[in-house]
């Protein structure tokens, strides 16, 4: 992970509690209506100086922003108002009912969409810049199918917030300082969404209104109530890749070291049953409920026999039945480069895997390897990754089944919240 507690000094340890964002629900969603309501101009006549640009890809790979997009910026009212007009970035205009799929090739042109959403298959996410984060949980605590899902913003000190949702699991915790492009989550199907996916959107700070990070590129009037500039740098490719464990649909990746429930790396405690049937990596898997106590009422614990130190992306597999938490605390404990045992907590989803209701109809993602970061393991048997029952959750089924270790040869982590990302490599300019 390269926001790990490996590649950050200090470190503390996650906290538990599930982040009540309902007022931020709110005001993300309604705030822009009542300012357009109250006569804020569009013509940004007396625009503020142009932004110094500060983004970089969110994802691994040299794939552009562009070429992954599912649905684009709606500079028409960008707080999912219905109106039937969809304006792109360059001034194209699109209207009427067939304006959300008609804009161009394979691209939803989604109506009042405030970001843009690219395909990510249970990818690792890349934080966009610098900053300190602000919100990571779920969006709406009561509603898991609502806005945003499982969700991480941050705050990058230059007047701008990004914001990441859908996803499945989250690396980081609210007051942590990252660097740009460190992983901060995996990619997923929580939330208002209709498969798997990453929504990603630039706000302006304090205010949250959604801005286009490609710009306003017609010379005609920008319709946005914000002025929209174009803020990715001129090279924005990840200068380091992890693996991509959630592409592989359920097959292990290549050279990973598997500890499954009947490995004997494998340990519980407490009580567990067990399942059989397809979908299972060794052809079963335990589970056990959740519980509201501050105390575990049992644990599960992977012990991976490591034959050569260095980094690993863990990942977790997560079966489609007896697997219902929405919250479910991940410990890594590796033992860092200099000897130190550190851990990091890492909060997975698991109702929004397999089949279940969304609320668009039915979603089947089948069993899915979600990726929990970059850690630096010592040769042997000295580095775990445990989990336990007690999610906050009353009622619901914690399922455990394999958890695979791959080497990520050449990784260097980055050391504190620079600027720029780790291991970036000069080149000619790159388009997002």
């Amino acid at each position: 992970m390269q926001a790990s507690l490996i590649a950050r000094s200090g470190h503390a340890k996650w906290t538990r509690a599930i982040l009540t964002v309902c007022v931020l629900a709110i005001a993300c969603t309604l705030w822009p209506r009542n300012a357009q309501a109250a006569g804020l101009a569009t013509d940004h006549s007396s625009r503020a100086a142009v932004p110094t640009a500060f983004l970089y890809r969110p994802y691994y790979g040299s794939a552009t922003v562009l070429s992954r997009s599912a649905s684009l910026f709606d500079h028409d009212k960008p707080w999912y108002a219905s109106d039937g007009t969809f304006v792109r970035y360059d001034g194209k205009v699109f209207t009427g009912p067939s304006s959300a799929t008609s804009c161009q090739p394979y691209v939803s042109c989604y109506d009042g969409h405030n970001g843009y959403d690219l395909n990510l298959l249970f990818e690792p996410v890349l934080s966009a810049a610098a900053g300190t984060v602000i919100r990571a949980g779920w969006y709406n605590p009561s509603n898991h199918s609502d806005g945003f899902g499982l969700w991480v913003a941050i705050d990058h000190g230059n007047g701008y917030y990004t914001a990441y949702g859908h996803l499945s699991s989250v690396q980081v915790t609210i007051g942590e300082q990252v660097g740009a492009q460190w992983q901060i989550a995996t990619s997923g199907t929580t939330g208002s969404a209709t498969g798997p996916h990453l929504h990603f959107s630039v706000f302006t700070a304090n205010q949250w209104q959604p801005t286009d990070p490609f710009g306003w590129q017609s010379t005609g009037t920008d319709p946005n109530v914000v002025p929209d500039y174009y803020l990715w740098v001129s090279n924005p490719v990840a200068g380091t890749q992890a693996p991509c464990l959630g592409c592989t649909g359920t097959a292990a990746y290549q050279n990973a070291t598997i500890v499954t429930t009947t490995s004997p790396g494998f340990s519980t405690a407490g009580t567990w049953q067990s399942a059989t049937g397809p979908g299972m990596v060794s052809g079963s898997m335990r589970w056990t409920n959740t519980t509201t106590a501050g105390t575990a009422t049992a644990t599960a614990t992977w012990n991976p026999t490591i034959t050569q130190a260095g980094y690993y992306e863990a990942g977790v597999y997560i079966d489609p039945v007896n697997a219902s938490s929405q919250w479910v605390p991940y410990t890594i404990t590796p033992v860092t480069a200099t000897g130190a045992a550190q851990s990091a907590t890492v909060y997975v989803d698991q109702e929004h895997v397999g089949i279940f209701p969304g609320p668009f109809g039915t979603i089947n993602t089948g069993p899915r390897w979600i990726g929990l970061g970059t850690y630096y393991f010592p040769a042997g048997t000295y580095g775990k990754v445990s989990v336990t029952n007690a999610t906050g959750e009353q009622g619901q089924q914690l399922g455990v089944d394999a958890i695979e270790f791959v080497p990520v040869p050449g990784f260097t982590p980055a050391t504190g919240a620079t600027p720029g990302p780790p291991n970036i490599v000069p080149s000619s300019k790159h388009k997002p």
